[in-house]
């Protein structure tokens, strides 16, 4: 309908109508659009290749980057394990050199002798035998810094200290016994830190709080045979647990030890750092205090876990050396990709697991120090797409301005911008339309260009100079009329808030009598003043009949489209008869005008009127057929029924039989005039009056006008 209220269905103007379509004006749009989405395509190629080309370049880097890192980290461990051999064989050489001194073997022998001739391990611990091999050893321990001196027999028994509380413990029975199996079978062994209390039992005591690293060597008797294991033990945390600790430049690059449970056996660099977060006490060294397990978060930057360090995982690096333990090799590797340390933060490392000494050696640093020169390069590409963008937005923004200008310049016809199609007929489109000054909203109804012929455009001209000169109110006004720049016509009209008899029908079903004839009433008050004008309708039907709210007042009907209007006074006149016949509509068409379209007068329009009544008093057609060739036939050769059959039972006698004299298939039976059938309707509407509070109820139930 061309100026009913929009309602869900309604389109904006398609943006890809055919050309023959389109709102006059519509292809400078076409251009814009078409240009804009080159520029569009051309910057998105543009952006791909750019994007790729950086993703190529950032994918070298980062390889190549990793490469070095990967043999940096693998030079760095292998140059830490070679510092810890030198250091370790360095302290075994030096112990066998003592070992196998005659004097340390002979009084180291007479210990052995006093223990396997009964006495008592405590007592032969403090025997004048053990004074003299302490002694001998005296230059040593003084020149090596031992801390401790253990002579150990075959069966684990301690017979020999440099300590007291020592004497008469015994290693037989835990891992320290297992450890020493090499050295009564010949060989000298260096043994990773252990705790004291679990080297000679939990319950002894001990003189030292902090783990001992020893080197045993074996001490051999008169035939050649190894009768004892002489222990030289240094404190961990001294020379050993500084051997891997780095401290060249500004570097987060770290080398550690640990043992089979994950635990710690060199300083950490980050000891402070350690003890600030909670995880040593002052004076700790973290040697088998710290656990190489990923707390779940960084703990230098405030995070703090809420399970114990025992239920924490091993980092990533652990798991790949102990994992390496287990399965027997391989026995190093490198870890390349970004994963928590025992502080939390994100490194990358390599690892190497020592089978003779029952440790891992590790090296470490920060993700963000090893791949900082790709942050640079994400920078670098960051600031170029950045530019990029900015000049795509640009384009773009330049583009779309345009784009907009081109086509709210093909959206205006007029002085009218185009919003959106509320209808479409055979040979024309509606579209809602703002005034551009005005700002108000009005019906526009363009010619489709691709049917402007000159048959056509004298119907459309016809149309909107006729109509002009009407005034009824219950008449859809006319603002304005007007040709494009290309010579199509269009004509602007006031835009209704309300629905065609039609679609009232097909929502609510028929009307009740009162309201019925209120309606009809103001369309005979419309007719009546086109006939008195000598005009004829020629298009009477329900979906040209609209139900409105206009001017504060509701109910109130406006009859629209005077496209087939015939001017009765002018035989000059020239009549559309092909568009006449094509787009008039047979069920409201009265006999004599389907005999020959030309052939219309007042009573034709009173016809069709009839027909709207019976609709909407019934809600049925007058005829219900099937076909057209069946509905004209029956226009033409049957009666048409009474609406008191027809689902109307309430009528009065007097309307039933107005609305038979209308639809009468002798025109000369018909009401003469409007005003004839106009007075009907007033007498009926005396005696079923339809109020103003029964038309505010039923519009209250409806949405209000869209704008």
């Amino acid at each position: 309908m061309p100026t009913r209220e929009p309602v869900a269905g309604l389109r904006k103007i398609p943006e890809d109508m055919p050309a023959l379509l389109r709102p006059p004006g519509a292809m400078p749009g076409d251009e814009a659009r078409e240009r804009f989405w080159n520029l569009v395509a051309i910057m998105g190629i543009v952006a791909v290749a750019l994007a790729a080309m950086g993703w190529w370049s950032y994918g070298q880097v980062r390889g190549s980057l990793r490469d070095l890192r990967a043999a940096g980290l693998t030079a760095l461990l292998e140059a830490e394990s070679g510092a810890l051999a030198i250091w370790i064989d360095e302290k075994k050489r030096a112990a066998e050199r003592w070992a196998t001194a005659e004097p340390v073997q002979r009084d180291a022998a007479a210990l052995v002798e006093l223990a396997r001739g009964g006495m008592d391990a405590a007592a032969v611990c403090r025997s004048p035998a053990r004074r003299a091999l302490l002694a001998q050893i005296a230059p040593f321990v003084a020149l090596e810094e031992a801390a401790a001196v253990n002579l150990i027999g075959r069966d684990g028994a301690i017979i020999a200290a440099l300590h007291d509380d020592y004497c008469g413990l015994t290693v037989a029975g835990g891992e320290f016994a297992r450890r020493l199996e090499p050295v009564f079978s010949g060989r000298t062994v260096f043994v990773r830190p252990f705790d004291e209390r679990d080297r000679v039992g939990a319950q002894a005591r001990v003189p030292f709080d902090r783990p001992l690293v020893w080197v045993e060597t074996p001490v051999r008797g008169g035939a050649g045979e190894v009768i004892a294991a002489l222990g030289f033990g240094r404190l961990a945390d001294e020379r050993f647990g500084s051997l891997l600790v780095l401290r060249s430049g500004p570097t987060t690059r770290e080398a550690y030890a640990f043992d089979g449970r994950g635990m710690m056996l060199t300083q950490s660099r980050y000891v402070g750092d350690l003890r600030l977060a909670g995880r040593l006490a002052a004076g700790e060294s973290g040697i088998l205090r710290i656990p190489v397990r990923d707390p779940g978060g960084d703990m230098m930057a405030g995070f703090r876990p809420a399970t114990p360090e025992s239920e924490w995982p091993l980092t990533k690096l652990a798991q790949a050396a102990l994992g390496a333990r287990s399965s027997g090799g391989p026995f190093d590797g490198v870890i390349l990709e970004p994963y928590r340390d025992y502080r939390g933060a994100q490194v990358i490392g390599a690892w190497r697991w020592l089978p003779d000494k029952e440790m891992a050696l590790a090296v470490e640093i920060e993700a963000s120090e090893a791949y900082a020169p790709l942050k640079h390069l994400e920078i670098a590409f960051g600031i170029l797409l950045g530019f990029f963008a900015a000049a795509l937005l640009a384009a773009v923004s330049s583009s779309l301005w345009a784009v907009r200008l081109k086509l709210r310049e093909a959206r205006r016809i007029g002085p009218y911008t185009l919003e959106r199609e509320i209808g479409e007929g055979g040979i024309s489109h509606v579209y809602l339309a703002r005034h551009s000054h005005l700002k108000r909203p009005v019906a526009v109804k363009v010619l489709k260009p691709a049917l402007a012929t000159d048959e056509v455009t004298t119907r459309f001209e016809r149309e909107v100079q006729l109509c002009s000169r009407l005034s009824h109110p219950n008449t859809i006004e006319i603002y304005d009329y007007g040709r494009t720049r290309d010579g199509t016509f269009y004509y602007a009209m006031e835009y209704l808030d309300g629905l065609s008899l039609e679609d009232f029908v097909r929502e609510e079903g028929s009307l009740p009598v009162s309201r019925a004839v209120h309606i009809l009433r103001q369309v005979c008050g419309s007719l009546k003043e086109a006939h008195d004008r000598g005009l004829v309708h020629r298009d009477v039907k329900p979906h040209n009949l609209m139900l409105c709210r206009h001017g504060g007042e509701l109910d109130v009907v406006k009859v629209l489209d005077f496209g087939l209007v015939k001017e009765l006074e002018n035989p000059h006149t020239r009549d559309i008869t092909q568009f006449a016949r094509v787009l008039g509509t047979p069920l409201y068409m009265a006999p004599e005008r389907l005999r020959d379209p030309a052939d219309a007068d007042a009573r034709a329009d009173i016809y069709a009127l009839g027909a709207v009544a019976f609709f909407i008093l019934t809600g049925r057609r007058v005829f219900e057929t099937q076909s057209e060739h069946d509905l004209v036939y029956q226009v033409l050769n049957v009666p048409a029924p009474s609406i008191a059959d027809s689902g109307a039972a309430d009528a009065p006698p007097v309307l039933a039989a107005l609305v038979a004299r209308c639809l009468s298939k002798d025109r000369g039976e018909r009401p003469a005039t409007v005003g004839e059938v106009a007075a009907v309707l007033a007498e009926v509407a005396r005696e079923r009056p339809w109020r103003e509070d029964d038309a505010r109820a039923w519009w209250s139930r409806r949405p209000g006008r869209e704008s």
